[in-house]
């Protein structure tokens, strides 16, 4: 045992230093070149947490079909609709803006399952690898607006030499921009009727990298989910026996702490494990982390501190599951980024009951405001939160077994352990109602594009 741990520590050195290392170069190197090398070096199976029974997917009952004809239509510009949060979004507001009077076509560089779901919506996607592609379909369907959400470079070009309305939707604070990149986002917004940001924190992020005059054009319309809502007794109960089968133990009356990420830079999976387990002190709690592998080095540095400890069972680490299920069977949910703009994974936990236990970062305040009685907002673990920046984030990676805000996770989690079952869930507000706010939030920024079109908008060209 002794030996193992020994070995264990070794490795967590090891990978923190290969961290460390890769955080001192530039981010597209990273992305491009390091992360597909140690995929190749590092990569191994990982359990995973299935659905516990077929289901129609969250939003699916709802459609998108609308009795009335759309009032106007937009075009959503994005690069990969099957990755992260910005994918979700659009599914999300694809989903509902019929509802709010507004059709939907969305242009993305890939195509999937996400789309295949949409499509079968009866949304139209359309896969457009060039700018000329993008271009000629925004003639062909002539939207009355386009909303871009983090487009590539060419999808961007297309959008603005299409002289419509254009709406950026702010989805992160975006840490690694250039001063090129964010004179490129000025640019921008200054030919976009509005920005929509996802929180305030997003929304003030972007607005001190822009000139004063334009700041006013950037407007907040909190996230929303798709979810089913809180689970059945039933399902809890066969999602916490699927849970313990992957697991290989018998969870009982414990209490299990679940985090919904990617294994990657932003999301601090090592400082997450770290953290809980050098202060969270009731041994009744199970951390359970899920999700997809971008940076096998990161997930092979959690995994070596997990193992280094006295009681390595009381981690879990899991490869991409069924997020329902894991939820289901989870009692408390926990988020522990660097920088988020709004986490659909946190949303989604507090629309099945779930307290939150977040740190400082986009979204987190207005999450657990939501939940004040329950829910625990914690400090960032770079630090001050308005102060997260690429070096910050590289600094607490660099110190992953003493991030700042350690004790105070490990204290929120204990306190919330210590309620009862039932005080540790409750009814929330119907996701339902949050979609349908988040609809007509949106839609309200876009139909006041969509009228001031002859006023703001002209044809502009390619940038040069």
């Amino acid at each position: 045992m002794a030996a193992s741990r020994f070995a264990a520590r070794c490795a967590a050195l090891a990978f923190g230093g290969l961290v460390t290392a890769t955080d001192l170069l530039p981010p597209r190197l990273r992305y491009a070149y390091v992360h597909p090398v140690t995929r190749r070096l590092f990569r191994r199976s990982l359990p995973s947490l299935g659905p516990i029974a077929e289901r129609r997917a969250p939003g699916e009952a709802a459609g998108t079909a609308s009795a009335e004809p759309p009032l106007l239509t937009c075009a959503m510009v994005t690069g990969l609709i099957e990755v992260g949060g910005i994918g979700s979004v659009i599914e999300m507001l694809a989903t509902a803006l019929p509802g709010a009077g507004v059709g939907v076509l969305v242009l993305s560089t890939d195509d999937g399952p996400r789309a295949a779901r949409l499509r079968a919506r009866g949304v139209e996607v359309v896969a457009c690898g060039t700018a000329e592609e993008a271009e000629r379909v925004l003639r062909e369907r002539a939207p009355d607006v386009i909303q871009l959400h983090g487009a590539p470079d060419h999808l961007e070009d297309a959008a603005l030499a299409s002289g419509l309305p254009l709406v950026p939707v702010l989805h992160n604070t975006e840490i690694h921009f250039t001063p090129a990149r964010w004179r490129r986002f000025g640019d921008l917004l200054a030919h976009s009727h509005a920005a929509v940001a996802v929180s305030e924190t997003v929304r003030a992020f972007h607005a001190a990298h822009v000139p004063e005059h334009l700041r006013s054009h950037i407007l907040v319309v909190p996230n929303a989910a798709l979810s089913a809502g809180p689970p059945s007794p039933e399902e809890r109960r066969a999602a916490r026996a699927a849970l313990g089968r992957v697991l290989g133990a018998d969870l009982g009356d414990a209490v299990v702490l679940a985090s919904l990420i990617r294994y990657d830079s932003q999301k601090n999976a090592s400082g997450l494990v770290s953290s809980f387990l050098a202060h969270v002190t009731d041994p009744s709690v199970r951390l359970v982390i899920a999700g997809d592998a971008w940076d096998w080095a990161e997930l092979g540095r959690a995994d070596a501190i997990r193992r280094s400890a006295a009681d390595p069972a009381r981690v879990g680490l899991l490869g991409q599951s069924d997020a329902r299920t894991l939820l289901a069977a989870a009692d408390v949910f926990i988020l522990d980024s660097f920088f988020e703009g709004w986490p659909i994974a946190a949303t989604e936990a507090a629309a099945t009951g779930l307290p939150l236990v977040l740190a400082d970062f986009g979204g987190a305040r207005e999450l657990v405001a939501r939940d004040a009685g329950r829910s625990v907002l914690i400090p960032n673990p770079t630090g001050p939160a308005d102060a997260v920046s690429d070096a910050a984030v590289a600094r607490a990676r660099r110190r992953t077994r003493h991030q700042p805000n350690a004790a105070e996770l490990g204290a929120a989690v204990d306190a919330i352990a210590s309620r009862s079952p039932e005080e540790r869930r409750t009814h929330p507000t119907p996701a339902a109602d949050l979609l349908a706010a988040m609809a007509a939030g949106h839609a309200d920024v876009l139909a006041a594009a969509a009228a001031a079109r002859d006023d703001v908008t002209r044809p502009i060209g390619r940038r040069a």
